[in-house]
């Protein structure tokens, strides 16, 4: 079993660390699928990563009449020496003017996504994996 985020939580709490370089972006490039989501997240998804460091964030919510309308955001992303992603996205196809910094880590051929649930419920964990 996978616990991707038990060293999340002492990087985020040394988030004024300068980013140690960790393997090349090119070493995670690729397109990860939704395989699984703990809590209230999205029903499906992809992210992709580009070899030169971009990342692109596509997901769709259940609703009442099926699923909502794909939700897109862009940005871009570093990994660091300890597997965690600094990922940096903005919604709206990267437009937006917030920048979304979720909690991310790269285990071979998984990324994991973890970040607040916007209702006060047990954080959402997406997990994703390498096609």
């Amino acid at each position: 079993m996978h616990r991707p985020f038990g060293i999340l939580a002492i990087a985020a709490l040394s988030a004024c660390d300068p980013v140690t370089a960790g393997p090349p972006s090119s070493s995670v490039a690729g397109t990860y699928v939704m395989t699984s989501v703990n809590g209230r997240g999205p029903a499906s998804g992809s992210i992709t990563l580009s070899p030169l460091g971009g990342a692109e964030r596509r997901v769709r919510y259940r609703q009442s009449n099926g699923l909502s309308a794909e939700l897109v955001a862009r940005g871009t992303f570093q990994v660091r020496a300890d597997r965690t992603v600094d990922l940096r996205l903005r919604e709206d196809g990267g437009r937006a003017q917030y920048v979304w910094r979720p909690l991310a880590r790269v285990d071979d051929s998984l990324f994991f996504l973890r970040y607040p649930d916007p209702a006060d419920g047990p954080d959402i964990i997406e997990t994703y994996e390498r096609q």
